[in-house]
């Protein structure tokens, strides 16, 4: 509790000078003379707490004289497109919707979850093992967006089928995030894409039948695009807005390099973590935390560094011609990568 304590104070402290110095001619978000400050919006996250908690954040920020100032929240867009912040999260093939809708032309210069959507179905279809089988019936997904886009791409490219909310091939059905296994394993719908944990008591009842021998949605397309090891598609990134990145070189080396530790904390103590850190998991017991732990040890979705490479950036682009193959988009242009 001390820790975050001085944490607040810090940041408290840097708000104040940026705000004193702050004129007409400089707005918020600019450096002062006494410390350089990062905005940055992002829902909460289990690595970040760890930082704060353990006092990472608090010493890296101190020795860099940087103090990223953070709203933990689950509407980073609107935090970010209303200017509140600098640096934000959100899945790299959101981003172009974002920059078209907001008018924030923006860079995306970091990698960090990868999508980690499975496709199950109701155990009154024991014989179905791929979407494909789906096809006619009821499928339970969260939203539009997000991992329902990447299925639609590979319904496409897999099978030539259209995944989307008022398609042709199959009737989804739109329910809460936390839902979507429920209604499967209760026969209400035939299929359902789920995110693992947020159905950790119904997947280890084995209370649906999990398709694809239980491959992500990311296991997929890295097989689709020939590269086995591929980190993606990237249900968050970290992307800036250009005119701050292009002049704070300073403050985005801090970040990838405070991410990065992350990272690498992660990767050390990754069942701790998720112990310490249940809620981010929807665990609630020691057998659900002993279940996630092993699942996340064969199917990590957080990346293994924060950097974008050459490689990474050709593979995942090629999610954009797939998108716009599959009608998900208007054109097959990925957003604008930078490797810092």
């Amino acid at each position: 509790m001390r820790k975050r304590a001085v944490t607040l104070i810090v940041l408290l402290l840097a708000l104040a000078m940026v705000a004193a110095a702050c004129s007409d001619d400089e707005p918020a978000g600019e450096t002062t003379d006494e410390i350089k400050v990062i905005r940055f919006a992002f829902a909460p996250d289990p690595v970040w707490d760890y930082l704060i908690d353990s006092g990472i954040r608090e010493e890296m920020e101190t020795a860099a004289n940087i103090a990223i100032l953070d709203s933990a929240t689950w509407n980073e867009v609107g935090v970010y497109a209303g200017g509140h912040a600098d640096i934000m999260s959100v899945g790299d093939f959101e981003v172009p919707i974002i920059e078209e809708e907001f008018g924030i032309p923006s860079t995306v210069f970091a990698k960090y979850n990868i999508d980690r959507s499975i496709a199950v179905a109701s155990l009154d279809h024991p014989e179905y093992t791929s979407l494909e089988d789906c096809v006619g019936g009821t499928v339970a997904v969260w939203d539009t967006l997000s991992s329902t886009t990447i299925w639609g791409v590979l319904a496409n490219e897999l099978y030539g089928l259209d995944f989307r909310v008022d398609g042709g091939d199959f009737e989804l059905v739109l329910v809460d995030h936390t839902n979507t296994a429920d209604q499967a394993a209760n026969g209400d719908t035939d299929c359902a894409i789920v995110l693992p944990d947020f159905a950790v008591p119904i997947l280890m009842a084995e209370e649906v039948n999990v398709l694809y021998d239980g491959k992500s949605s990311a296991n997929l397309y890295a097989e689709l695009v020939e590269s086995p090891d591929h980190e993606g598609p990237m249900i968050n990134i970290f992307m800036a807005r250009d005119d701050w990145y292009g002049d704070h070189p300073e403050e985005v080396a801090f970040f990838l390099e405070l991410w990065d530790r992350g990272l690498q904390e992660w990767a050390a103590n990754r069942d701790q973590i998720i112990a310490d850190y249940p809620e981010h998991f929807a665990v609630q017991n020691d057998a659900e935390i002993a279940w996630m732990q092993a699942y996340l040890a064969n199917n990590d979705w957080f990346a293994k560094d924060i950097f974008l490479t050459e490689e990474w950036i050709e593979s995942e682009s090629e999610l954009f011609v797939m998108l716009n193959d599959a009608g998900l988009t208007e054109s097959p242009d990925p957003p604008k990568y930078d490797i810092p």
